[in-house]
Formats: structure tokens, C-alpha cells, sequence
């Protein structure tokens, strides 16, 4: 006896059924209803238009908006202090420093300046050499007075122009060649040891030398810390630092430090 399997119609239309003997399942009819249902809504298909998007107004020059920087080559830690300054008085700086990266929220105008900026101080490393003297310095007490100085006589001129001191003795010296974001450790001779990082010349061609520290060897006392402080300096001028215990004293010791660009095979050319 043939099997058979029974499809109930839709409503309205009579049943259909199957044969196995004949392999096929026929087309089950659609009603007349449910095809003109179908015929309208594909024809407002075609003829409804697809509306564009509405198009959004562009931020004006003091609305806020958000731009954030990932920094390449140089720390975003350090280019805090460079958008700081160029912030209005609505604008916020945030640092991501698992990402390397500065937020900056201010008026469109404020971020159109910050965001080039930031750019120009993201550039690959740069070599740097700082030129370094430990000098003790004093005042001629006796009448005529003697001047001396173990300095080269362009600096000396220069320090005799600033300091009320008359005789330069050097201590030590010493070019200490990095770079850009480079620790810098350095015995300068038996007496005296310096240690900072170099940070990223800026563009009014300034470099940052951090935790700038010089101590000196004692014997019998071990080492005695002369300096530690964060300084700016600019590129090919000469910054002298004091270290003595009062202005009138008649002696000090000086540290002299005049930083330049470029590793020592570039000066030489």
C-alpha cells in the first residue's frame, strides 16, 4: 500500500497532498488576497525614494570637541606642559599613559593650535651634547689684583660679564653625547658624578634636562648631593649655576652647561 503525507491549504483553499510514488510536493496555491498584498508592497518599494541623512552642521570655532594624540616617537608625559599653555579657559588636557596618548577637550579654535603642535614635537629622536665645567670661582682679595682662569677665554669673558667673580679654577669637565629622552650617567673624574635625562627639544629650540643631579665625592664622607632640579636650557646658550652659601661670599662652585645639537662627527664638520 503507497504511503502518502497530508499539508493542510491555506485558508480558503482546498488541501494538497502528496504522493511518495510521484518524488514532488506541489506548488501550493496562493490565494488571490494575499498576491495582491504582496504585488502592493513590493510596487511601493520601487517607488518609495531613500530619503539621504540629514547632513550635521560643523562645529564653529568656540563649540568643544575632542582630539585625542597618540605620540610615536616622544613621551605624551612630556608634551603636557606644551598644550597646557595653548588651552583656553574651557579646555582640559588628559594623559593615557598606558597608550602614549594626550586628550585634548577645548573650542575648536584652541584645538586647531594645540594639535599642530603636538605633531611637530612627535619627531624621531634627535642626538644632543651637553657641554659640561665644574669650576670653582672666587674673588680677588689682594691689591693689584691677579685674574685667572683655566676656562677657555670666550667663556671666561662671558662669566666675568655675569658673576661678580674674578678667577675661574676648573674642576672638572666633560661632553656628555645622548639623545632625545636618553638617560645620562657620568663620573667626571674622581670627584664629582652627573646624572639627568635629556627630554625633546621643543620648538623655540629648548630641551628639558630632567632630574638634573651632581654630587661629590669626600673622602671619608662619602657623596654629598650639590644639585638636583629639573632645567630648561636652550640650545647653544651658556647657563651657570652657583652653588655657594650666601651672594657675598667670595667663593662658589659653578657649574657651567651649554647645550647643543647633534652628536660630535656633526660638530666637527
Amino acid at each position: 500500500m503507497p504511503l502518502s503525507s497530508s499539508f493542510a491549504g491555506l485558508r480558503g483553499g482546498p488541501a494538497a497532498r502528496v504522493s511518495a510514488s510521484q518524488g514532488r510536493i506541489p506548488r501550493l496555491p496562493v490565494p488571490p488576497v494575499r498576491r495582491s498584498v504582496v504585488s502592493l508592497l513590493w510596487a511601493l518599494a520601487l517607488i518609495v525614494p531613500v530619503l539621504p541623512a540629514a547632513p550635521q552642521s560643523a562645529p564653529g570655532p568656540r563649540d568643544i570637541v575632542t582630539r585625542a594624540y597618540t605620540f610615536k616617537y616622544q613621551r605624551a608625559s612630556e608634551a603636557v606642559v606644551l598644550a597646557y599653555p595653548l588651552l583656553s579657559s574651557k579646555g582640559t588636557v588628559e594623559l593615557q599613559p598606558s597608550g602614549n596618548t594626550l586628550v585634548i577637550r577645548d573650542t575648536l579654535t584652541a584645538v586647531q593650535k594645540i594639535m599642530p603642535a603636538l605633531r611637530a614635537y612627535d619627531h624621531p629622536s634627535r642626538p644632543l651634547r651637553l657641554e659640561i665645567y665644574v669650576v670653582k670661582a672666587s674673588r680677588a682679595t689682594v691689591s693689584p689684583q691677579v685674574q685667572h682662569s683655566d676656562l677657555p677665554e670666550d667663556l671666561t669673558k662671558r662669566l666675568r660679564g655675569l658673576l661678580a667673580y674674578d678667577n675661574f679654577a676648573k674642576q672638572a669637565q666633560a661632553q656628555l653625547a645622548g639623545a632625545e629622552g636618553q638617560w645620562v650617567v657620568y663620573e667626571l673624574g674622581p670627584d664629582y658624578k652627573v646624572s639627568f635625562r635629556f627630554g625633546s627639544l621643543t620648538e623655540d629650540r629648548q630641551v628639558k634636562l630632567s632630574s638634573f643631579r651632581i654630587v661629590r665625592r669626600e673622602e671619608g664622607r662619602g657623596e654629598t648631593e650639590l644639585l638636583h632640579a629639573n632645567l630648561m636650557l636652550p640650545i647653544d646658550h651658556t647657563t651657570s649655576l652657583g652653588i655657594t652659601s650666601s651672594e657675598s661670599s667670595l667663593e662658589a662652585l659653578m657649574v657651567v652647561l651649554t647645550l647643543r645639537e647633534g652628536d660630535a662627527a656633526t660638530a666637527r664638520k
